[in-house]
């Protein structure tokens, strides 16, 4: 099994669009599939044109199976943490449980993160927080719980806790 990052591109965008369109996965992650303008909108305006985002695809043997990204969000910054890295990650479901999210979110890190770097992470989502915890993520939700609208989410941090 051969996986390895790749800067996404415009191409890849119809292959990621239907990733996110599967329910199954939208429900597992709590996070709701997006109409085909807005997710190339999105990815347009919030990825592509952000110098502080960084998004790779996640290859398995020449296959697109995913991506995995990061940005900074300036709404939870503090004088503490002037600046609050996310990250997150999606990979079609034909290739859960296989340990190639754990591996690309790895490669990541070790590639293009050296600061602290936060994970949004639905509680139900075992396969996701498995793949935080093997990364070196610690829910630190506690610390953090006036940022929450959704009681089902957590928070994760990886570097300085």
């Amino acid at each position: 099994m051969n996986i390895y990052l790749r800067p996404i591109t415009e191409a890849d965008l119809a292959i990621l669009f239907e990733f996110e369109h599967d329910p199954i996965a939208n429900k597992m992650a709590d996070f709701p599939a997006r109409e085909r303008e807005a997710f190339y909108q999105h990815w347009q305006q919030k990825i592509f044109a952000d110098e502080q985002a960084m998004a790779q695809g996640i290859w398995l043997d020449n296959v697109l199976v995913g991506n995995v990204l990061s940005w900074v969000n300036d709404e939870l910054a503090t004088e503490v943490e002037p600046e609050v890295r996310l990250m997150g990650y999606w990979i079609g479901r034909e290739y859960w449980g296989q340990g190639i999210a754990t591996n690309a979110v790895k490669m990541f890190l070790q590639q293009y993160i050296s600061s602290p770097v936060y994970a949004y992470i639905d509680e139900h989502n075992q396969g996701s927080l498995r793949v935080a915890q093997s990364n070196g993520f610690v829910d630190v939700t506690a610390q953090y719980v006036s940022l929450f609208s959704k009681d089902n989410l957590r928070i994760f941090k990886r570097g300085h806790i």
